[in-house]
């Protein structure tokens, strides 16, 4: 029987695979699906707490992470703590203000592909 987190899951990972890879034929790891997915996740309640004007929450990226936690054991807490570190590395890199502009645009870019992998 197929359930409606199975068919989720496809929608994420079709959705995920035309987004990461348009035009290749080489298929993203689940290790990068949980990367893409852990750092919308963090950007997404970044930007939240900015009042950003999403149509999807950072709550619908975590879903997917624990989705993909399930189906490939991967650690999606760890994952997002992964995605912090490298927003954190880029503020201290580029400069607080511009790393926290770069969020809210990646923000809107997840937005985007939420509504590709919804559709």
């Amino acid at each position: 029987m197929v359930t409606k987190t199975s068919i989720s899951l496809l929608g994420l990972a079709a959705g995920l695979l035309v987004l990461a890879a348009p035009g290749s034929a080489k298929d993203p790891s689940p290790k990068k699906l949980m990367e893409m997915s852990a750092s919308c996740a963090y950007v997404v309640s970044v930007a939240e707490g900015s009042n950003a004007n999403l149509n999807y929450g950072s709550a619908d990226w975590l879903n997917i992470v624990r989705i993909l936690e399930q189906r490939t054991g991967l650690d999606g807490e760890q994952a997002i703590e992964l995605a912090k570190a490298k927003y954190n590395r880029r503020a201290r890199v580029m400069g607080a203000d511009e790393a926290y502009r770069y969020m809210l645009n990646r923000a809107q870019e997840c937005d985007r592909e939420m509504a590709v992998i919804q559709s």
